[in-house]
Parts: C-alpha cells; structure tokens; sequence
C-alpha cells in the first residue's frame, strides 16, 4: 500500500498561526503567568521563526545558490508581500486609528511604524521580511553563501543585546547609548535588519539538508528546547528582557525543528496554507469582534476575563474566517480556470 502523503509543512502552519493567537491573547494568564510565560514567551516562539524559515526554503534557496531566475522569482514575491502589506494596512486603519496608533509623535513615528514596527500590532512581520529579504539579497552579492550565514548570525546577536539579553547592554554605557540611539529608529531589534535574515537564510539552508533519523533529531530537539526553557526563565528571573522574542537556543531549536518536519514533509495543502495566512492576518480582528460580542451579551466575565475561554472563541472565529476566506479563494480560482 502506497504511503499516505502528508504535507507536514503545510499543516505546521496553522499550528504556528495558532501559537501567534496565543501570543497576542494570553490564553493560560488566568491560571498562572509561568505557565503562560512558558506557553507565550517560549513554545510560541518557534511560530515567527517557522514562518520566515518557510519563505527562506522557496524564495531565497534559489537565490542564495544563483539559480537562473530566482531573482526574477524574489523580486515577485516581495511584490506580492508588498501589495499584501499595503491591503492589510488599509484593512486595520480604522481599528488602529480607534486604537491610537497614528496619534502623536507626528511623521517620523508613522515611518517607524510604516517601514519597522508594523502598522498594527502583528503586521511588523510583512516589514521585516521585506528588509530581510533585500539584506540577504546584498549580502549574497559581495560574500558567499557561508559568508552570508556568519554576517546574519553576527546580525542576530547583536539584535539579542537589544532584546532578551538587554540587561546585559545596560551595564556598559557605550553600549546602552548605542543602542538607546537604534531604539529612536525602531521600537524593537526583533526586526528585518537583526531577526528576520537569520531564520530566513537557515529555511533556506535546511530545506536542502538530508533529513536524520527522526528519533535522533527528536531528542536533540528536545534537549535544546529544554535549554530554551531553561535560558527563557533565567533571563526572566534577572529581568534582563526588554522584550522576549530572540534567545541563543531558539536558533538550534528552530533548525532540528525544521528539519525535522522537512524530513517528514510530502505533498502540500494550498487550503490550509492559505487558512493560515488568513488565521495570521485576521486574528486581531477576532480579538476585536469576541470583545464586541462579549460586550452585547453582558458576557465579559466568560469570554474576556476567563483567558482560556477567550483565546478559544478568538481561534474559532478566526479559523472559520480563514477557512471560509481560502474556500472561497480556491473555488474562484477553479472557476477562473474553467472560464
């Protein structure tokens, strides 16, 4: 009997837009905040990074190995991003006006959002894999493909004094002003320039590797998340984060990860592909609409105030905008073709 195939990746995808949803809504913040911590500022932290890697593996592999029109093919796609970034932005303008995000701070606050931190709250990604992508491209003209992989790292390690390991910048002044200089420039180095180039080059690298002996690549991934978890509380603990998203053991856990779902990838599903860049891209406005909901049915202390229930109704009603926005995209397509 012929093996069932199973588009690992594809499905991951979801599971990782989830994470983002948890991120954004504190699912276990009702229960206990280590819990929450662990399940927010840890385990979700793999969801960005997959995303990235997954655009590294189709976009920029080609690219980075100067294959003929894979140029051609990047330059495309981050038309495509573009013109999402610009649809999505018109989208969320009157949630983010209610919001106060366009208020004070006058043009040069709108270009940080515009061109860094993201016009809403979860759209900081479409900017950062903008300027990633053109880093790398840059990089790959003047160095190799093993020089671009060590300039990206150093590019993440010095995002990591920014982020996570921020108290450690605090004790030398030199740095602390520099950096303190950046931070007028951009909100975060959890940004295109330091986060995004790393996670993209290593998409592309491992979606070329032979994929190891699953047990073997399982253990070792989870020996490294452990040190994660390990890592994430300590920094905690010493209060040296300024904010959260970039650790030194996310990037092997990111590549056993990877490789590992790579090794067990066949096939693809365009649906869920696309149901979870809706669920991505739409969550926020569940937020809002289970708070309106919540509001009209006198139920705040059901679908707000209890964390777990709220992060439930937020993924339900996006996951069925998102399926329902991928159906009705693939069946006008079908219906394109039969023209």
């Amino acid at each position: 009997m012929q093996a069932k195939k199973t588009a690992v990746l594809d499905g991951f995808r979801i599971v990782a837009a989830l994470l983002v949803v948890a991120i954004h809504t504190s699912p276990l913040a009702g229960w206990s905040s280590e819990a929450d911590f662990f399940l927010t500022r840890v385990l979700a932290r793999v969801a960005v990074p997959f995303f990235f890697m997954i655009t590294g593996q189709f976009v920029v592999a080609g690219m980075l190995e100067r294959r003929a029109g894979a140029e051609a093919h990047l330059a495309a796609y981050m038309r495509k991003l573009l013109l999402m970034y610009a649809a999505v932005t018109l989208l969320y303008l009157p949630v983010s006006l209610h919001a106060g995000y366009w208020q004070g701070g006058g043009i040069g606050s709108w270009l940080r959002m515009l061109f860094f931190d993201g016009t809403f709250y979860h759209l900081w990604y479409f900017p950062a894999c903008l300027i990633g992508l053109c880093i790398l491209s840059i990089l790959r003209r003047f160095l190799s493909i093993q020089g671009v992989g060590r300039a990206v790292l150093v590019l993440y390690l010095v995002g990591l004094l920014g982020d996570s390991y921020y108290g450690l910048t605090q004790s030398i002044p030199f740095l602390e002003a520099v950096y303190e200089r950046l931070f007028q420039i951009f909100s975060y180095t959890r940004n295109g320039f330091f986060y995004a180039p790393l996670f993209l080059f290593m998409g592309a690298a491992a979606g070329h590797r032979e994929g190891g002996q699953p047990p073997k690549q399982l253990s070792a991934l989870l020996f490294f998340f452990v040190l994660l978890t390990a890592e994430a509380f300590a920094l905690r603990y010493l209060k040296w984060q300024r904010h959260d998203s970039m650790y030194v053991m996310l990037v092997p856990v990111m590549a056993l990860l990877y490789q590992l779902l790579v090794s067990k990838n066949q096939g693809s599903a365009k649906l869920t592909r696309t149901a979870a860049t809706g669920l991505y891209l739409l969550h926020p406005l569940g937020i809002v609409l289970v708070r309106a909901l919540a509001k009209l049915l006198h139920a705040h202390a059901l679908w707000i105030d209890n964390s777990l229930l709220h992060y439930v109704a937020v993924s339900c009603l996006s996951l069925i905008a998102a399926y329902g926005g991928a159906l009705i995209s693939q069946y006008r397509r079908a219906g394109k073709k039969l023209e």
